[in-house]
């Protein structure tokens, strides 16, 4: 039973700190005393009833001289918690305290009529008892502002409900006019109600089983701290309104709202339905104290009434208030997790792209550096003749050794810090270097190299090493296609400026073309041309377009193939150095 009863409460507790609940909520209560043991509830129900029983005489105190009814009844508070709590399998004993409570009561007379209101006010006992039940979460952990309002829309007409059963047996069991009807079903509703919100609150807290863990705690550590101060803060009170009175008694009892105003900002609904029992209390003890009339002593119930609803809004929002900021910090610390997690994500991902990098661009000079070595060890056979070309080749394996230690530092570099260094790159000089990088592939694929640079070419901003590595990148594929291809092979680059009005900035740019006549790009590639893996060559990667494409972004240019054309054109964009 233990273990279900505290599944029950953090599955409330959990809705409730994660998602907002639907508007229609199920049998939360039920959930949580349904299983409970029949002797608990038994026990349980007999207590109520005989609280119910036994309760005029612990309230009267200021009896209407013409009606004989109190300002303040506990009895709708305990027959509705009793059904709440409960359900319908007590409703009997709830008809049997009825009965009983009519009986003792000075000048009552038991009949027919009364018998019969009795069975009416029974059923809308019922009728509130399971509303509460089934509506709200009063008696859980978690007590938000729509469960006040189910508590007072639900509870507050039955009550308008049972105090005209109760007033109608009155007037037909004495000599009572029926003129008189609506005043002492007023003062019946007045008295339920106040009972109702003053003590329904804290039964339900105190006797559920989730709800009687928070308001213990909540219980435990205002004793530790603040509980004297609030009893020491409320006596004042009351002796300055009805032992000193400065000014009018009434006008200064709304000083009593400061004190509930403290508490249930601090201490949420569980402080909230723990103080208004004390506040009331004190309040009808000042009265008796000082002698107040009965008419007086109503009029302050309607006060109190007004302080009750109050202060148990005040101590719902007040928990919706801390379960709202619950929930944002939970968030929050679940954002930065996935922050986190997204940075460790991009890390790996940045590593992985810097290896796909490196071993495809990588792959050129190394390939290169071994074909001069084996070169070199060639002419170093020949003998001294070929010293000449010797000294150049061993040049040509400096020139590409370097040229890969410095890619591999600028990659390593951007990868690690996202850093890029923007450099004033003159097109002409680009082209020359990427024309020495493929001279001799040119040469022995007899493949035709046409530069076309306009005149007055402005210098472009861009990492030389990286924007180097993509033109590379373009022509290392083009002179592949051509290398499949019938003569005459072409290769032509050409360079020239471009106004883009469809520019957020509306700058110029230089637009370098790499054109070839080749085989062309499959149709069916082309659409994934720049995804990574997307190759046509047996031994390729397809990681070179891709990893073009993203270094020419992150360096704020375009990277793109012109479909449209004849012969198979990669278009390259760079911004122009200011």
């Amino acid at each position: 039973m233990d273990n279900e009863l505290l599944l029950s409460e953090r599955s409330l507790a959990g809705n409730d700190a994660g998602h907002r609940p639907l508007p229609v909520r199920g049998p939360s209560m039920t959930a949580m005393t349904a299983n409970a043991a029949p002797g608990a509830s038994l026990r349980l129900a007999l207590l109520l009833a005989l609280l119910y029983v036994l309760a005029d005489g612990a309230t009267d105190l200021f009896p209407h001289p013409r009606f004989g009814v109190q300002p303040w009844s506990a009895h709708a508070a305990l027959a509705v918690t009793l059904i709440a709590l409960t359900g319908g399998r007590f409703v009997p004993l709830v008809f049997a305290a009825v009965l009983l409570a009519w009986w003792i009561a000075p000048g009552s007379a038991l009949g027919a009529p009364a018998f019969l209101c009795a069975l009416a006010l029974t059923a809308v006992y019922w009728i509130a008892g399971l509303g509460v039940r089934r509506w709200s979460r009063w008696g859980a952990a978690a007590i938000a502002p729509r469960d006040v309002n189910v508590l007072l829309a639900v509870a507050l007409p039955a009550v308008g409900v049972g105090a005209c059963i109760d007033a109608l047996r009155q007037i037909a069991g004495s000599e009572l006019a029926a003129a008189a009807f609506p005043l002492l079903w007023f003062r019946i509703f007045i008295a339920d109600s106040l009972g109702l919100i003053v003590l329904a609150p804290v039964l339900l807290q105190a006797l559920g089983a989730g709800g009687w863990r928070q308001l213990r705690g909540a219980i435990a550590g205002a004793i530790v701290r603040d509980a004297l101060f609030f009893l020491l803060v409320l006596c004042a009170l009351l002796e300055l309104v009805f032992g000193l009175k400065p000014l009018d008694e009434f006008r200064m009892s709304y000083l009593l709202f400061l004190p509930m105003i403290v508490v249930a900002m601090r201490y949420g609904i569980a402080g909230t339905v723990s103080a208004t029992p004390v506040v009331q209390f004190g309040l009808l003890a000042a009265l008796a104290t000082v002698g107040t009339r009965p008419g007086i002593a109503f009029e302050f119930q309607l006060l109190m009434l007004t302080l009750a609803i109050a202060a148990l809004y005040l101590g719902a929002l007040s928990d919706e208030r801390k379960r709202s900021v619950a929930r944002i910090a939970a968030n929050e610390r679940a954002l930065r997790e996935r922050g986190q997690a997204l940075a460790e994500a991009q890390r790996v991902a940045s590593t992985a792209e810097l290896a796909a990098a490196l071993a495809h661009d990588l792959s050129q000079p190394l390939s290169a550096i071994g074909s001069y070595a084996c070169a070199s060890q060639i002419l170093a056979e020949r003998g001294p003749e070929e010293r000449a070309r010797l000294v150049e080749t061993l040049a040509q394996i400096s020139q590409e050794s370097n040229r890969a230690g410095q890619y591999l530092r600028r990659m390593r570099e951007f990868f690690r810090t996202g850093a890029m260094r923007e450099e004033r790159v003159e097109i002409a000089a680009l082209f020359h270097a990427t024309y020495a990088q493929f001279h001799d592939r040119l040469t022995q694929a007899s493949i035709e190299w046409k530069t076309d640079l306009e005149a007055g070419l402005p210098a472009v901003c861009a990492d030389s090493v990286q924007i180097g590595a993509v033109l590379g990148n373009l022509v290392a594929n083009a002179l592949d296609s051509l290398a499949a291809s019938a003569p005459p092979r072409r290769l032509e680059i050409k360079a020239y400026r471009v106004a883009r009005e469809d520019a957020p900035d509306k700058l110029p740019i230089v637009r370098i073309e790499v054109v070839d006549n080749g085989a062309g790009v499959p149709q069916a590639l082309r659409e994934r041309l720049f995804t990574p893996l997307a190759t046509t060559k047996p031994g390729g990667m397809g990681l070179g377009l891709a990893l073009s494409r993203s270094i020419t972004q992150r360096q704020g240019g375009h990277l793109w193939f012109d479909a449209g054309r004849e012969r198979t054109t990669f278009c390259l964009d760079l911004r122009i150095h200011e």
